[in-house]
C-alpha cells in the first residue's frame, strides 16, 4: 500500500467507515499506527485481513484510493494525509463533549506535519477534518470547548491526553462569566474544582494537559 502527501497535507472534512479506517491504519504498521487505531476504536480490525480488504475496496469504490499494479492500494491528497497522520501522530487528545442528554467526542491526531481532528458518527464512522492551520494545538482544543459550552452552557468538557499515563483529566464547565474546571487522574477519584478562569488561565491549563 501506498500513500503520497504530496498534493494535499490538509483534508477537507471526509467521513470513513471503521473498516476503511483499519485500512488506513494498517498501511504503515508501527507502534504509532496501533496507538492510533485504539483511539480511533478500529485496533480489532487492523489485523483482520478480511476487514483490511473491505476497507480497501470501500476506498477504491468511493475514488478515494487507486489500485496500483502489483494489487496493493494507493491513496494521495486528503486520504493519504489520514494515512499518514495514523501512522507518525505523536499525540492524541480525547475531547468528552458533554450535555444532559448525551455524550460525543473528538479525537485530535497530531503528527509533526499534520493535525487532524476526528468525531465519531453512526455505525461506527468517523468525520476526519483538518484543524484549522492558524491556530495551535492548544487554541484549536480551547476553539472546541468554547464552542461546546456556548451552544450548551449547562454542559461540560472533558480533555486529557492519551499517551499519558498517569490519566490526568482536565474538566471544564462555564461559570458566571469565566471557566470553572478540575483535574483528576486514574489514581483520584475526587476532583477538586477552581472557579473564575479567564480564557487565557484556561488556555494555559490545556497546554499543560497537552504537554505543549
Amino acid at each position: 500500500m501506498t500513500e503520497h502527501t504530496e498534493a494535499q497535507t490538509q483534508p477537507d472534512t471526509i467521513g470513513y467507515g471503521f473498516a476503511e479506517i483499519a485500512t488506513l491504519a494498517a498501511m504503515v504498521p508501527s507502534d504509532a499506527t496501533t496507538a492510533s487505531a485504539e483511539a480511533l476504536r478500529v485496533s480489532e480490525y487492523v489485523g483482520n485481513p478480511d476487514m483490511v480488504a473491505a476497507g480497501a475496496s470501500s476506498l477504491v469504490a468511493r475514488g478515494l484510493a487507486t489500485v496500483e499494479p502489483g494489487g496493493d492500494i494507493a491513496v494521495s491528497g486528503p486520504t493519504a494525509a489520514v494515512a499518514a497522520a495514523l501512522s507518525s501522530a505523536t499525540r492524541r487528545m480525547e475531547i468528552s463533549l458533554i450535555t444532559e442528554e448525551l455524550t460525543d467526542s473528538v479525537i485530535g491526531i497530531e503528527s509533526p506535519d499534520i493535525h487532524l481532528l476526528f468525531q465519531p458518527r453512526a455505525y461506527l464512522t468517523w468525520w476526519a477534518m483538518a484543524q484549522r492551520p492558524d491556530l495551535s494545538g492548544a487554541e484549536a482544543d480551547f476553539f472546541i470547548v468554547r464552542e461546546h459550552l456556548r451552544v450548551h452552557p449547562r454542559g461540560g468538557v472533558t480533555i486529557r491526553r492519551r499517551e499519558d499515563a498517569s490519566g490526568r483529566t482536565l474538566y471544564v464547565k462555564n461559570g458566571n462569566g469565566s471557566w470553572t474546571i478540575g483535574l483528576s487522574t486514574a489514581a483520584e477519584d475526587d476532583v477538586t474544582e477552581t472557579a473564575g478562569l479567564d480564557d487565557g488561565a484556561l488556555l494555559a491549563q490545556i497546554r499543560l494537559i497537552r504537554q505543549d
